[in-house]
Formats: structure tokens, C-alpha cells, sequence
């Protein structure tokens, strides 16, 4: 199974069970156990990257963000790329998402990101998403 897959996987159950199902939560655990990590993880990264965007992608931001807390950290190939691609869709409540990239990158470094994207012009709800991940990531200091 690769990325695209394991997305698509995610967004499906989602889409037909909800976010919490535990049986279904304990299911999709045990299928990405035997995917390779690497592209379990960036298909879970890819429901904040490439999903829909919330409130539709909420179910499935929040299932992907209970996978990743239960998943060995491993870096997104670009945090910027990562971090801009999740701003328009992000889904304010899924504290994981961030939680994940500063486990993975180290809390300075997804900090660090999230402050070049303040000096831009955004959108206001992808300025409420900057802040509400700052939000999330500040006890993890």
C-alpha cells in the first residue's frame, strides 16, 4: 500500500464510519502496521496536505491524527511544504497534526516554520490555523 492509498483508505473509513469508531480506529492501526512506516505516515500527512479541506476533511483529519500519536515519528520530506500545504484545510481541533510534525522535526523547528508563515499575508482562516497550531504547540516548549 502506498501513500495515495493509505489517504484514500482513511478518508473512506472516515467518510462511512466517522472519526470515532474504535473499532474501526483499531482496523486501519493494524492495516498500516504491516505498510512500510515511511508511506503510512506521509499518506496519513497527505489527509492535511491533499484532503479535503474542514469542516468536510474533519472526520478524516481527525482519524489520520489518531493514527499518527499512535505512529513512530518520521520527518515530512519538507516541513514548509508540509505546513503551507495543511493551512487552507486544516481542521482547528486535531491537536496531533502538530503535536506529530514537532515530534518528527523537533517543537523549535515547526515553531521556527510557523513564524515565516506569519510574516506573509494570509488568508484569514489559514491565519486562525497558524495560530491555533502555535496554540497547540505551546507546552511543548
Amino acid at each position: 500500500m502506498n501513500r495515495d492509498a493509505v489517504m484514500q483508505l482513511v478518508c473512506e473509513v472516515a467518510s462511512r464510519f466517522g472519526d470515532g469508531n474504535p473499532q474501526q480506529l483499531r482496523q486501519l492501526h493494524e492495516r498500516l502496521a504491516k505498510v512500510s512506516s515511511g508511506e503510512a505516515v506521509l499518506g496519513l500527512l497527505q489527509v492535511f496536505t491533499h484532503g479535503e479541506p474542514s469542516p468536510r476533511g474533519s472526520q478524516a483529519q481527525e482519524l489520520a491524527g489518531r493514527l499518527l500519536a499512535t505512529l513512530e515519528p518520521i520527518a515530512p520530506q519538507d516541513l514548509k511544504a508540509t505546513v503551507r500545504a495543511a493551512l487552507p484545510r486544516y481542521e482547528l481541533s486535531v491537536e496531533q497534526f502538530p503535536h506529530y510534525l514537532a515530534k518528527a522535526c523537533g517543537v523549535q523547528s515547526v515553531l521556527a516554520t510557523l513564524g515565516e508563515f506569519e510574516l506573509e499575508p494570509l488568508p484569514p482562516a489559514e491565519a486562525r490555523a497558524l495560530a491555533t497550531m502555535k496554540f497547540w504547540l505551546r507546552n511543548q516548549q
